[in-house]
């Protein structure tokens, strides 16, 4: 409908032209009293008029019942346009031959008029038939008044063009619906492509057990960070015994203890930082370090995290873990800086597992020279 009334308004508006030129000057040229020429062109411009208001309202509807009611009042303003188009040739008064030649004119003013409309509506049948059968129908009228050899031939004529126009028009309403129709499958494919698209890159940039940012989703936050620049802080975190955990309670206990150790890290870091999952049991954290929060503070909260023990299915789990952390100034490598702190994290682990040999070495030789 939008497109019915965008283009009734344009070419209502563009054949203001042929009312006043071109129709105007051939009913003076064909001796009609000046003051009916004025007259018949002031009635052709308020119609036009208000055929081309009604359709710049229309426009401005989104209500789909404004809409229809809308494109009623525009083919009913539509019906005097083409009337008054058609009638011109009634105007041209008789002369000694029996035709004037103005007259031929007038009819093929009329006949350019509903060919140039033929998509008027972008083919809808209605606002078509609405202009061209009372301008076709008076042109016609006034074939048959003329009387003769010339006018049947020139009714039978108009009949024949109006046919065609009406055959052409339904045709070309086919071609504009079947469009559209293509136009709203492809604008369907299109979103539905673009959802798939969005959801293949949520399912790839995050982890499906913990929701947090995976492996493969942290290259693009770290690019992000590195371009607004500043120092960002990197830890690692590997869980303690995880293999125990799945190896006593089971896999089903462990992927529990991810989840939850996932959301803590989560409450621990700031919006904009980032908590990954880029290992069975190992994390990484992404932070922007200001006044505000220093590595040393990030560390601790990371920390705390597993202060508190786990209720997996009633029995309560103690993790511990390994976490390493390295500082960027904002001008090293990050790619570096995660190694290093990676590093940090696993001599921690290794420290940790020194000591409890030494610890269990000791307590054997306790037991010997007991």
């Amino acid at each position: 409908m939008l497109a019915t009334f965008s283009s009734t308004k344009r070419a209502v508006l563009l054949g203001l032209i042929t009312v006043t030129v071109v129709v105007g000057g051939l009913l003076l040229a064909a001796d009609v009293d000046p003051r009916v020429v004025a007259g018949f062109v002031a009635l052709s411009l308020v119609s036009r008029g208000t055929t081309a208001w009604i359709a710049h309202q229309g426009k401005q509807v989104t209500d789909i019942h404004e809409l229809r009611r809308w494109s009623n009042a525009l083919d009913i303003s539509l019906v005097p346009m083409g009337a008054l188009g058609g009638g011109a040739a009634i105007l041209v008064p008789r002369v000694e031959s029996g035709v004037s030649p103005f007259w031929f004119g007038l009819l093929l003013s009329a006949a350019a008029v509903a060919a140039a409309n033929v998509l008027i509506g972008h083919g809808r049948s209605r606002p078509f038939i609405a202009l061209t059968v009372p301008l076709l129908g008076l042109a016609v009228v006034s074939c048959l008044l003329v009387g003769g050899y010339t006018g049947v031939a020139f009714a039978i004529g108009g009949l024949s063009v109006g046919t065609i126009l009406f055959m052409d028009n339904r045709e070309a309403g086919a071609v504009f619906r079947e469009a559209r129709q293509f136009e709203e499958e492809n604008r369907t494919l299109v979103a539905e492509l673009e959802a798939a698209n969005a959801l293949l890159a949520h399912q790839v940039h995050t982890d499906s057990l913990t929701g947090l940012t995976s492996r493969a989703g942290l290259r693009p936050y770290l690019e992000e960070r590195q371009a607004a620049g500043g120092s960002l802080a990197v830890v690692y975190v590997d869980l303690d015994g995880f293999k125990t955990i799945n190896d006593e309670l089971g896999h089903a206990a462990g992927d529990q203890v991810l989840q939850v150790i996932g959301g803590r890290l989560v409450t621990a870091i700031r919006s904009n930082d980032c908590a990954a999952r880029v290992g069975g049991d190992e994390f990484l954290i992404i932070s922007a370090v200001d006044e505000a929060q220093t590595c040393d503070d990030l560390v601790a909260r990371v920390q705390a995290c597993f202060d508190e023990p786990i209720d997996v299915e009633s029995t309560l789990v103690s993790v511990g873990a390994s976490i390493g952390a390295k500082q960027s100034s904002g001008h090293e490598d990050i790619d570096l800086v995660m190694r290093l702190a990676d590093g940090a994290m696993y001599e921690q682990k290794r420290d940790k597992r020194r000591r409890s040999t030494d610890v269990l070495n000791e307590a054997a030789g306790r037991g010997r020279s007991g």
